[in-house]
């Protein structure tokens, strides 16, 4: 067993033992083993991390000892690229979840503790969950050995170098998006153990435990959306740089994956928002709660299981039958047992209410539609998957159905988050006229056509007629809402930041940043998707100096000024690509039998009748050439050499290894022999100018790579110039002569940065500095532990 398998091992065991002390516990209502069961948790955490931090360890000096490393990382990639290996694959990925999770779990544990019943069962489904990642660690195991991978290998082989990372996750913003994303997942944890111990207090003891809870999970829910938009944001962004679409979203499976969960916990946000005890929400908060987690779940089955054709799919050999089970399991407690529990209760506690119109009322409908809007996404990416498996018949689902189904939605929501703004500040009668006003003119806005771009699809007779609605509708309509909103949610923050202490006007600030961020957003994506304009040209005779040609049906003139071919690394050391003559003979036997470009300077020659055997650097390891002399080989002592043969322990009583080759498997470092190439990735660029009819656009570099390594696969290297209003997107590609350049304008990009911008601003503010439920309020309060939290349950009254 391998140290990083050991680790694993050790935290299973711990997170299971933890979980099952504690739940111990709650069953019997003790304390028995509660020091115990806190050092379990943090054991699962600290093996857990450790596991993670050595597998890390393990690609940052790339240690092919390891299969997982050998099939993710290799000696060329910067260090980023190699830690960005970890998490490539399946094993790397759920180890990350599963040691971050443990993270939040040892966290719980320290601010609030494991005694209590309620305590120690929320901790027991915690590290349940904990213990289930870790558990299809130690049958997946990220520590696989390549000597029991390749079993047929020879005895302590080990590869020389590795097959390299999926060229698509060679970028920055993938270097940092699933980390950011897996942050997110774990951070769901909480809230998931929180409502399923709920509703197990309630099929138990009759009394639930999401009132106690309402603090934390107020908390952990924020502080998830926060990092889960930022992962949404950080995958748009790579699509759009690396993918070479032009655009950031194209509807793609896996795109629309990490969407159905960032909507549905927006959803769950506002419901938590609206929960009060025993009045409303009192159950559907709690079964949103649990159910968000089995969501991320489902993302993370269609992201790595290989069903989902997807180029974002970078995962092979499937995400495995623990994640599947996990998936069933969290919607089952998420859905199945809050369903249950509404079929068997004997009174509505939904709280009646003499007056439809309230705040309350008007909040309940933007969970159901932001309900909805979930729906039509998972729908749409759940449905061609039910019926290939029914029928065997594969369907695609277009852009258009998740366009047209969104659109109406997205409307009501915007006009909705207006009224509310408004109703509460001016009250039932004026913010009814505002709504009605503002109503009128989107319908009148949807049938302002001023072109064919402006509306939303191109309907055919032969379409449904729902959809031949919609694809009339102009994209004027969502002007009129989103204004609604944007001068609503200022009227509203400037009236409820008025002589307020100075955390409630950074929370107000934050909300008036997310909703003004929610109006822009829903127009800059909405302009962006639908008035991107792109040209093409084919500029032919290139080499000979500047080329200039106009662009069909465009104002655009490219200029390519000069185009180049090169390969990647420059200059590479020798270490880099072969191996120094006294490594393979230190592992000598466990090479034997393998091919392997070595290194090294030329200390002894000796020629015989049938063959030439030279050492190199005064090392066990000799050349052996058949059939060919020194002066045929071109060596002399002291001369470095490059050679390409198999590796044959034990050969010849004198050396440890024979590198057996011939005359053409020896070359120089400059004159490198047949099957030795240091050449990773092949550059083809070109840079270029685009200029219309007031002057030139831009200048920059275009062209794609290929990666030999990863069976040719090419990437696009793409211009962009950031305008305030618009950018200038450039792609290119490059054969013997020619350039295929396409200029694509695409609108509204810098408010679509600024929409997220203030999201991720808002929420940030939200999360810290709300009165009752803010992080930074938490922290301050929790420094009166342990005399201020009493007995039972319930967090320090301050705080909830």
């Amino acid at each position: 067993m391998t140290p990083g398998s050991l680790l694993v091992l050790l935290g299973f065991l711990a997170a299971l033992g933890a979980a099952g002390l504690l739940g111990r516990n709650a069953l019997r209502g003790t304390d028995d083993g509660a020091d115990a069961a806190e050092a379990l948790v943090a054991g699962a955490a600290v093996s857990l991390f450790a596991a993670l931090a050595y597998l890390t360890y393990q690609f940052v000096v790339t240690d092919y000892s390891n299969a997982y490393v050998w099939a993710n990382t290799a000696d060329y990639l910067p260090v980023l690229y190699r830690v960005t290996g970890v998490y490539a694959a399946n094993a790397g990925s759920v180890l990350l979840w599963a040691a971050l999770a443990a993270l939040v779990a040892l966290w719980a544990a320290a601010v609030r503790g494991v005694r209590g019943r309620s305590r120690a069962l929320v901790q027991a489904v915690t590290m349940g969950v904990v213990a289930w990642f870790a558990g299809t660690l130690v049958a997946r195991s990220p520590f696989e050995s390549v000597a029991a991978r390749f079993p047929e290998a020879p005895e302590g082989y080990v590869p020389a170098s590795g097959q390299g990372l999926n060229p698509l996750l060679v970028d920055p913003f993938m270097a940092i998006h699933p980390p950011v994303m897996f942050v997110s997942y774990a951070l769901l944890t909480m809230p998931f153990a929180i409502g399923a111990a709920h509703f197990l207090s309630l099929a138990w003891r009759g009394e639930g435990i999401f009132a106690d809870w309402i603090g934390s999970v107020t908390r952990w829910l924020r502080v998830a959306w926060l990092f889960l938009t930022a992962a949404v944001a950080l995958g748009a962004l790579w699509s759009y740089t690396v993918l070479g679409w032009g655009g950031i979203w194209a509807w793609d499976p896996v795109e629309t994956a990490i969407l159905v969960p960032w909507l549905f916990l927006t959803a769950t946000v506002h419901a938590v928002t609206n929960y009060r005890a025993g009045e409303r929400y009192t159950l559907l908060a709690p079964a949103m709660t649990a159910t968000v987690f089995a969501l991320a779940v489902y993302t993370t089955t269609v992201v790595r299981s290989g069903v989902f054709r997807s180029v974002h799919s970078f995962a092979s050999g499937g995400i495995g039958a623990g994640m599947l089970l996990l998936m069933g399991l969290t919607a089952l407690v998420g859905v199945v047992l809050p369903v249950g529990y509404w079929l068997a209760r004997e009174e509505d506690d939904s709280g009646k209410r003499d007056r439809w119109l309230t705040r309350g009322n008007l909040l309940h409908l933007a969970v159901l539609g932001l309900g909805l809007l979930t729906f039509v996404s998972l729908w749409g990416l759940t449905f061609p998957v039910l019926r290939d498996l029914a029928t065997g018949v594969e369907v695609a689902i277009e852009a258009r159905y998740y366009n047209l189904w969104s659109y109406p939605v997205v409307l009501g929501l915007l006009l909705l988050l207006g009224f509310y703004m408004d109703f509460d500040v001016e009250g039932r009668r004026r913010s009814l006229v505002a709504l009605g006003v503002t109503a009128v003119a989107t319908l009148l806005a949807a049938v302002v056509v001023p072109g064919p771009s402006w509306t939303l699809g191109s309907p055919g007779p032969a379409d449904p007629p729902f959809y031949r609605a919609m694809g009339g509708v102009s994209a004027l309509s969502v002007v009129p809402p989103a204004a609604y909103v944007a001068v609503a949610v200022l009227k509203r923050g400037m009236d409820r930041a008025a002589g307020v202490p100075r955390s409630v006007q950074l929370k107000e600030t934050g909300i008036t940043a997310i909703h003004l961020g929610v109006a822009l957003l829903a127009v800059s994506l909405t302009f962006t998707y639908l008035f991107t304009t792109q040209a093409s040209v084919l500029v032919q005779d290139l080499g000979g100096g500047e080329v200039s040609a106009e662009v069909p049906d465009s104002e655009y003139v490219v200029t390519v000024h000069e185009t180049a071919t090169y390969d990647l690394p420059r200059d590479p050391s020798l270490d880099s690509f072969t191996m120094p003559a006294g490594s393979v003979a230190d592992r000598a036997g466990s090479l034997n039998g393998t091919v392997q470009a070595v290194s090294g300077r030329v200390s002894d020659v000796r020629e015989g009748p049938r063959a030439t055997v030279v050492r190199l650097d005064g090392s066990g390891t000799w050349l052996g050439v058949p059939n060919a002399t020194a002066a045929d080989l071109g060596v002399a002592r002291g001369d470095r050499v490059v050679a390409r043969g198999v590796v044959l322990h034990d050969y010849v009583p004198e050396a440890e290894a024979v590198v057996l080759t011939g005359a053409a498997g020896v070359g120089t470092p400059r004159s490198l022999p047949q099957g030795v190439d240091p050449t990773r990735v092949t550059v083809r660029a070109a840079r270029v100018t685009v200029a219309d009819d007031d002057g030139r656009v831009m200048t920059g570099t275009v062209g794609q790579r290929r990666y030999r390594a990863q069976g040719g696969m090419q990437v696009r290297d793409v211009a962009v110039d950031r305008g305030p209003l618009r950018d200038t997107y450039v792609i290119a590609g490059l054969s013997d002569g020619t350039a295929s350049v396409t200029v694509k304008r695409i609108p509204f990009m810098t408010p679509l940065r600024v929409a997220v911008l203030l999201l991720l601003g808002g929420m940030s503010l939200v999360a810290l500095f709300d009165p009752r439920h803010g992080v930074w309020r938490r922290e301050f309060v929790a420094g009166l532990r342990p005399g201020a939290v009493p007995d039972g349950d319930r967090e320090v009254s301050s705080s909830d």
